[in-house]
């Protein structure tokens, strides 16, 4: 299978080149995506990259995946296009990409922000300043501990826009302070920390 504007098979996944499928979807695969989500008009491209996004990111818990696929099932062309025109902003204007994919309610129902952040992030191709990163619920808690930033605090599974740009910028600014005029650090490597400090923040959070 190639990878293009339909769901992945249970067993596909992007190579490193973005090619045919073996072995587990990376990150490094999803970037071979970016440049043909963003270059094609019709919008399959970018189906693409946001169906194997979903694979990437949804590990063992499927449980709002049936929704999530026949929302984008209902209108392919429609959604399509919307998700190539927030790949193309997600390079420059994260917030106005953010504001496309959820104006108020999400545009694509069932696909929150913890979801299709992931999509605005892989549209960058893995650049070290691409503006739009990750931020799902367990990137979320780690700021809120960090820095007890009520805008941060969890549950936030339906989080707006204002959060989003906080942490972004957030991030941005620890990938900064940590950068060295050897080497650059991205925001992604911030996220990836937070993400993996926010394991089992949903106990801690009973706890409170």
């Amino acid at each position: 299978m190639e990878c293009h504007g339909r769901p992945p098979s249970r067993s596909s996944a992007c190579q490193e080149d973005g090619g045919k499928d073996v072995g587990l979807i990376s990150r490094q695969g999803l970037f071979q995506l970016a440049a043909a989500a963003r270059r094609d008009d019709s919008g399959t491209a970018a189906l693409g990259l946001f169906w194997h996004a979903l694979a990437w990111g949804t590990g063992s818990n499927h449980r709002n995946t049936p929704g999530r696929i026949k929302s984008i099932a209902a209108d392919t062309t429609r959604s399509g296009q919307l998700l190539r025109d927030a790949a193309c902003l997600a390079v420059s204007d994260s917030k106005t990409a953010f504001l496309l994919l959820k104006p108020s309610h999400t545009a694509l129902k069932h696909w929150g922000p913890n979801f299709f952040t992931k999509f605005l992030y892989f549209a960058g191709a893995g650049k070290v300043d691409h503006p739009s990163v990750i931020v799902d619920a367990r990137v979320l808690a780690t700021l809120h501990a960090e820095t007890n930033d009520k805008r941060f605090k969890p549950p936030s599974a339906s989080y707006p826009v204002s959060t989003y740009m906080a942490a972004c910028e957030l991030m941005q600014d620890w990938a900064s302070e940590l950068s060295t005029p050897e080497r650059t650090v991205g925001a992604d490597e911030v996220e990836r920390w937070a993400f993996s400090e926010g394991r089992g923040w949903r106990g801690r959070v009973s706890n409170l």
